[in-house]
């Protein structure tokens, strides 16, 4: 390696977040009495890492094109509850899910289409649009439907699609970890947003978008296009999880995404997004993901309380917004 290619790696975030991973990760095990690297703990953290690590695709794309989505968990949380309801009253998904699957991506492609046409027809500051539809989505849910628990009438094909795994694994107690099937729908996600962002024009036009919106349009790019597409996209892509997340769980609870959003959008932000817009890439998103992961599943491990994982998250919030705010006063200059 040459000086010049490592100066170029050097100074890009990614290689950098994944440094503190790697030496994070040696410092726990050696910490925790080498706990950490056991194949029952890798599993569990690669499971726990499935719906966090997709959520962060999302906003990954979203913050590359200069924007905020603050709704994708009310969306996922009424596009589940919605489609999960509609095949418990409907007997659907006895055997297969994928009628569930296709009918929670659809509601969340609807709620995300409405966050692109607001966004797009107004242009309005996308963190406000996507606070509101937040509430928005949440008093839909909650109140207007009355959307309820479900667990035990789950269907079959939910609960089967949530147990299947590709391995399992047992540490010295005998406990059985399994890595989820789930976690292949991970890697194809990651995989897709790479190629979008890298090798299409689309991606160009987001990077185009995030870096300066009236230069992209004068470039030609139809902005007003690409954002209804974008934030469309987005909201299909959070149902889906949505009901990725019902199945790993087995249970469908109204409720249960209240809040993710901060700690997904700390983790993309850590992994070189730039809060400005224009600038972060999937294996920095990726790295980030793995640390709060790693970070959340061994305090357990190491005896601390974890409550301390707030602690964490407002000092991950910090961090990034002054790695961006650092990467935009290089670019100025």
């Amino acid at each position: 390696m040459n000086k010049a290619t490592l100066k170029r790696m050097t100074r890009r975030t990614e290689f950098w977040i994944f440094l503190v991973l790697v030496i994070m990760c040696i410092g726990i095990q050696a910490a925790s009495g080498g706990g950490l690297f056991k194949s029952s703990t890798v599993v569990t953290i690669l499971r726990s890492m499935v719906v966090d690590g997709m959520f962060a695709m999302c906003c990954l794309v979203v913050m590359v094109s200069g924007g905020f989505d603050l709704s994708f968990p009310a969306v996922a949380a009424l596009a589940y509850s919605l489609a999960t309801t509609i095949c418990v009253n409907m007997g659907w998904c006895a055997t297969n899910p994928i009628a569930g699957l296709l009918l929670a991506t659809l509601i969340g492609f609807v709620l995300g289409m409405l966050n692109g046409w607001i966004i797009a027809n107004f242009k309005l500051n996308t963190m406000i649009v996507t606070l509101g539809t937040q509430t928005f989505f949440t008093g839909v849910s909650m109140g207007l439907l009355q959307m309820q628990e479900i667990t035990s009438t789950l269907p079959l094909g939910f609960r089967a699609m949530g147990e299947s795994y590709l391995f399992e694994v047992y540490n010295e107690a005998g406990i059985r970890s399994t890595m989820s099937t789930m976690f292949l729908f991970f890697v194809a996600l990651a995989a897709v947003t790479s190629f979008v962002l890298n090798h299409t024009m689309f991606g160009r036009a987001l990077y185009a978008i995030g870096g300066n919106e009236v230069s992209a349009e004068r470039a030609g790019y139809n902005v007003k296009r690409v954002k209804f597409i974008l934030y469309s996209v987005v909201g299909a892509v959070s149902g889906f999880i949505g009901m990725i997340r019902v199945c790993m769980e087995r249970q469908s609870i109204p409720k249960a995404m209240v809040g993710r959003e901060m700690t997904i959008i700390p983790a993309v932000i850590l992994g070189g997004a730039s809060i400005f817009g224009g600038e972060g890439t999937v294996f920095g998103t990726i790295c980030a993901v793995g640390i709060i992961t790693v970070v959340s599943n061994s305090m357990l491990l190491m005896g601390i309380d974890t409550y301390w994982q707030s602690f964490f998250n407002g000092l991950v919030i910090l961090i990034g917004i002054t790695v961006s705010a650092v990467q935009a006063m290089r670019q100025k200059r």
